[in-house]
């Protein structure tokens, strides 16, 4: 029963949390009541569409609270297990939940962003020396083609090979990332050629 309820209270937590729509609540505060960004743009509640409709400085704001979404849980979990640095499963487990609350949250009617940020902040919090060994050049990638998808892909795909060969990082953890991985890419893919939206797409912008 204990199992259970620790199992339990992870995922929960890691959705909950993952399921915060940090674009949606931006959207609306800084473009107006109404602004929902799932009508504008490219569709998605996620950190590119903000950047997109309402500026770079949003973009980034939203992209690094959406990284934390998936940060948080894992580290949290790992800290009950010992170190902040000793991955747990439970920790695991809180991770790919909060993924799944970003892109199916309860209060959008399941209707969320695509995980990429999210993503980033699990394997942040899985893979932290390789994610910090390859932020500048992130950074540097970000800076020259203005590109959240780009960037977040290079980072991913980077600590994943960076952690097995200079970190020594267990295959299990190697296949968990590379799982999280193949799910957002699917879900990306599936977001831009199924999703169904809006005939009409609204558009937005700050507020004077």
């Amino acid at each position: 029963m204990l199992w259970l309820l620790a199992l339990s209270a992870a995922g929960g937590l890691g959705y909950l949390l993952g399921s915060l729509p940090t674009a949606y609540l931006v959207a609306q505060r800084v473009g107006g009541t109404f602004a929902d960004i799932r009508l504008a743009g490219d569709g998605n509640a996620g950190a590119a569409n903000i950047g997109h409709m309402l500026g770079s400085r949003w973009g980034v704001l939203v992209g690094t609270v959406d990284i934390v979404k998936g940060a948080v849980p894992v580290l949290f979990f790992n800290v009950l297990a010992g170190s902040w640095d000793t991955v747990s499963g439970l920790g695991l487990l809180s991770g790919a939940a909060a993924i799944g609350g970003h892109v199916w949250p309860v209060w959008l009617r399941f209707r969320g962003g695509r995980g990429a940020a999210t993503a980033v902040g699990v394997t942040g919090a899985v893979l932290t020396g390789p994610v910090l060994l390859v932020a500048l050049p992130a950074l540097a990638i970000l800076w020259r083609t203005r590109s959240t998808t780009l960037t977040l892909a290079f980072v991913y795909v980077s600590s994943i090979i960076l952690g097995r060969i200079l970190f020594d990082v267990s295959w299990g953890i190697i296949c968990y990332c590379v799982g999280l991985f193949i799910v957002v890419g699917a879900v990306h893919f599936w977001s831009l050629k199924f999703r169904s939206r809006p005939a009409e797409s609204v558009s937005i912008s700050p507020l004077p």
